[in-house]
């Protein structure tokens, strides 16, 4: 992507603190704080954290959710560098708890995070740059036109696209004709009802911040809104309200809001740990929904041990 890697490639660390980041300097920005188990009352903890899945969750249409494969690479540019450091080590730690390497010092960005006083023109200046850097192939790789275009002109503070690509679950070859290339060709072993020969895998992850529309949210709370869209598909008109989520971050009840949540992780973790192969995008779910209910009954079940 020819013009946001050239704003990761060179010095753009440099620039003042944004305003939203001055609001916050310290002598290291803050550490959010742990919010504790999620309590759910009214409704049983299954039917919950499916919704949650149903009302947040945004893969290609017809796919199954995707994730990173092992590495991650993370880029930050037009920010102070204290202050891009931190959120790249924010973003860094919630990959590491999911079990994910983080790339060294000069790794070619797939995450990449870009704060832009105008975001609405970067969007738009980076999407026509590259058109198939977003969309490299007409469909299973994205959200689709409409979502794009919502993209470049969404008055959000922060926006996201993802980029995901259906690969070989064997070799991790790409399994999706891209445009302007020839079909690939791959090995298709014994697939069932329940395994596929295909997984999900996150290619690229582009999230601007808009520094005019940022306020006063905490700058630790900020990198660890970013960190979640960073690890996960995340719908971005998706209502998190009823949900003890970062992802509330920007709504008027949001100031209790410090950073990922118990709840945050344990999708985050079970994301992580479901199976990549399902045959389908809902047995998927189905994985994510028991290992969350497993992360809250594990605990419990520690609480309980202690004296």
């Amino acid at each position: 992507m020819n013009m946001l890697v050239a704003l990761l490639s060179t010095a753009a660390l440099s620039i003042a603190v944004p305003a939203f980041a001055q609001e916050q300097a310290s002598a290291s920005p803050q550490t959010p704080a742990e919010l504790g188990d999620v309590e759910v009352t009214g409704r049983r903890l299954e039917p919950q954290v499916q919704s949650f899945i149903d009302d947040i969750a945004a893969p290609p249409r017809g796919r199954g959710l995707a994730r990173w494969d092992r590495t991650i690479c993370v880029g930050v540019a037009n920010m102070d560098e204290r202050y891009a450091q931190f959120m790249v080590d924010r973003v860094a730690k919630a990959a590491v708890d999911v079990g994910l390497e983080v790339g060294e010092p000069g790794c070619r960005p797939d995450i990449m995070v870009v704060a832009s006083a105008d975001a609405k023109a970067l969007a738009s200046a980076l999407v026509d740059d590259n058109p198939q850097g977003f969309r490299p192939a007409r469909s299973n790789t994205d959200l689709g036109s409409q979502a794009l275009r919502r993209f470049k002109t969404t008055d959000a503070p922060v926006r996201w696209w993802h980029v995901s690509l259906p690969v070989s679950a064997d070799t991790g070859e790409i399994a999706v004709r891209l445009d302007n290339e020839e079909p690939p060709t791959i090995t298709v072993r014994d697939a069932s009802r329940l395994r596929s020969n295909i997984r999900d895998d996150l290619a690229r992850v582009i999230i601007i911040l808009d520094v005019s529309k940022i306020g006063t949210v905490g700058f630790g709370a900020l990198s660890d809104y970013v960190a979640m869209i960073a690890l996960a598909q995340v719908e971005p008109d998706a209502d998190a309200n009823g949900y003890d989520s970062v992802l509330n971050l920007f709504s008027p009840e949001a100031d209790r809001l410090a950073g990922l949540t118990q709840w945050d992780r344990d999708y985050l973790a079970s994301l992580y740990r479901a199976n990549r192969n399902r045959a389908r995008p809902t047995q998927q779910a189905r994985d994510i929904v028991r290992g969350m209910v497993g992360e809250r009954d594990d605990r419990v079940e520690a609480n309980d041990r202690q004296p």
